[in-house]
């Protein structure tokens, strides 16, 4: 019987292919004391080694730019810009200046300061920068080493490689290998080596701890990233059945593709807006080719994070403005920054809260750090030149929020036109409706904005006071909770009183077995990730809007347990 080892499924397929082992990822970290006056010669050592990471990733660029896509090589550009900031520049110089240890121990130092701020981040996205991170840190520590970091040759077609982790230059190098899928002991779905392994369409399947010791080389390997399943030499009987999977899906993935320039309408002919939600050039890429109407959610965080300030006005302006020509007349829906002291930024934000969860957050730390905030308007007005852009403020709870936000466009417009910079006079507002407040004042919220967002993963947290994170707990975290569901009606309902739209871009939105719920519920715009728009498109254009409306009541009255079998519908 085959062996099968459980992981987290980073990228969709079905891989078959024999199994290649990298070695890298496990080496001990020296640590020791140094004398005083070697502490010039350590720090020089640590620079050398900084240096040398640098080259190796700039030679990596200009390897790769010629050969990928542009959206492929801003990854790697990303651990550029980690390999030059002040985190990684300055801050392990002051271990050994302060406590005469060896570089190596000083670089793990920093490296566990910084790690434990991205994990104390509630945002998952953000967390899972801490892959990043330590790839970047590797480089640094392979210098030190005196030790190549690439681990790989040119036999690796049709082989599934398994690693400890895999930075986005080496996957990037292996896709272009004909590699069948990966597989890592490291890293998780939202991790940039993910993201890439989605768009360029090749099985993932990461956090198998101790892959390297179970897998061994040449072995036969099933990869189901589907299910995040690895099975190990399978018998007859379950390699035909996978590879009549692969068959199916390419067929399926087929008939899908047909439906990218195909109208997103149901059975009875009504429109239903189907965006996208990005935070990279690659999402934006994938967006279109799927035919969506737009980004309804971009995130700005990113930007943000990795590094030891905040980006400027110049360089979010020319980050937003190159995602709006991307669009090509396609709108954006810009989130602005949604950060907090569940997320600290690591450059100088201090803030100690005992429930960072419901503390500085969203909206309000924008509100509170106005300078920045303003710096991020100013981007996205001049932006909004070059095609059509709009902002949405996350974590909204009262109406004054948005009054605000209202004056302070209205402050950056006014100062740009002094300057004379091109900028667009004013950009429409939209808030998130997140919180069980915002829902409940949807009525008086729908007056100040011009559009609305449900952000179902927060909502459902707060409303049932359940982490989603907290494993002890994830039993009673439930989107189908009739309390849930209200609020999202209420929400939808005050939408259309006031003839405002209202999307919905959390995770529900992207589940397709959720999409007649939704539609029931009176829900007219949906924004996901890219690469499920077609499969809710599919399910739209199989259904009729009058009998789903119909059940409207029936399902905002049903029983728990016949929502979650969602057979009320």
């Amino acid at each position: 019987m085959a062996l099968v080892l459980t992981g987290l499924p980073a990228s969709r397929g079905i891989a078959v292919g024999h199994a290649r082992l990298l070695e890298g990822g496990d080496f001990e970290v020296p640590e020791y004391q140094i004398e005083s006056e070697a502490v010039p010669a350590e720090i020089q050592r640590y620079r050398n080694a900084l240096l040398a990471a640098r080259v190796e990733m700039q030679l990596l660029f200009e390897r790769l730019q010629e050969a990928v896509a542009h959206e492929v090589t801003e990854l790697i550009e990303a651990h550029m810009l980690m390999l030059e900031d002040s985190a990684l520049s300055d801050g392990p110089l002051e271990f050994i200046r302060s406590r005469s240890i060896n570089a190596e121990w000083a670089l793990k130092m920093q490296r566990d300061q910084l790690v434990h701020v991205f994990e104390s981040m509630d945002d998952a996205y953000l967390r899972a920068r801490v892959d990043d991170i330590d790839q970047v840190i590797a480089r640094i520590h392979h210098a030190l080493a005196d030790r190549p970091t690439a681990r790989f040759d040119s036999n690796l077609s049709e082989c599934v490689v398994v690693a400890h982790d895999l930075a986005p230059g080496d996957l990037t190098q292996m896709a272009q290998l004909k590699v069948a899928g990966f597989i890592s002991e490291a890293g998780g779905p939202l991790s940039h080596s993910s993201i890439l392994a989605r768009s360029l369409g090749i099985p993932y399947i990461a956090g198998i701890k101790q892959a390297r010791q179970m897998i061994h080389e040449g072995a036969l390997l099933i990869v189901d990233g589907d299910r995040g399943l690895v099975l190990i030499d399978p018998d007859q009987e379950r390699l035909t059945r996978y590879r009549d999977k692969q068959v199916d899906a390419k067929v399926r993935a087929e008939k899908l593709k047909r439906l990218s320039r195909e109208p997103s309408h149901t059975l009875d002919r009504v429109e239903i807006r189907l965006s996208a939600n990005a935070e990279t050039q690659i999402d934006l890429r994938l967006a279109i080719e799927n035919g969506a109407h737009g980004i309804g959610l971009y995130r700005s965080e990113f930007l943000f994070m990795s590094r030891g300030d905040a980006p400027s006005e110049d360089e979010q302006f020319e980050h937003y403005r190159e995602a709006v020509r991307t669009l090509d007349g396609l709108p954006l829906t810009l989130r602005t920054l949604d950060i907090g002291s569940d997320k600290q930024l690591p450059f100088g934000q201090k803030l100690e809260e005992p429930n960072p969860a419901l503390g500085l957050r969203g909206i309000r730390f924008s509100l509170k750090q106005v300078d920045m905030f303003k710096a991020q308007l100013r981007a996205a007005l001049r932006a909004a030149t070059c095609g059509p852009l709009r902002i949405m403020l996350p974590m909204l709870i009262e109406v004054n929020e948005v009054l605000k936000v209202r004056r302070l466009l209205a402050e950056c417009a006014a100062e740009l036109s002094e300057q004379g910079i091109p900028h667009q006079a004013a950009l429409p507002i939209g808030g998130m409706i997140e919180v069980p407040a915002a829902a409940i004042i949807a009525p008086q919220l729908m007056e100040v904005l011009d559009f609305a967002s449900i952000g179902t993963n927060d909502l459902a947290q707060y409303t049932l006071a359940v982490d989603r994170g907290n494993e002890w707990v994830n039993p009673w975290y439930d989107p189908l909770h009739p309390a849930v569901l209200r609020l999202i009606s209420m929400t939808i309902d005050a939408g259309r009183a006031a003839g405002k739209p209202v999307a919905m871009c959390g995770e529900m939105a992207g589940e397709a077995r959720y999409t007649k719920l939704l539609l029931a519920l009176g829900l007219r715009e949906f924004s996901m990730h890219p690469r499920v728009l077609l499969e809710v498109k599919e399910t739209v254009r199989s259904v009729s809007l009058a009998d789903l409306e119909a059940k409207r009541s029936h399902v905002l009255h049903a029983p728990s347990e016949a929502m979650r079998a969602l057979d009320v519908l």
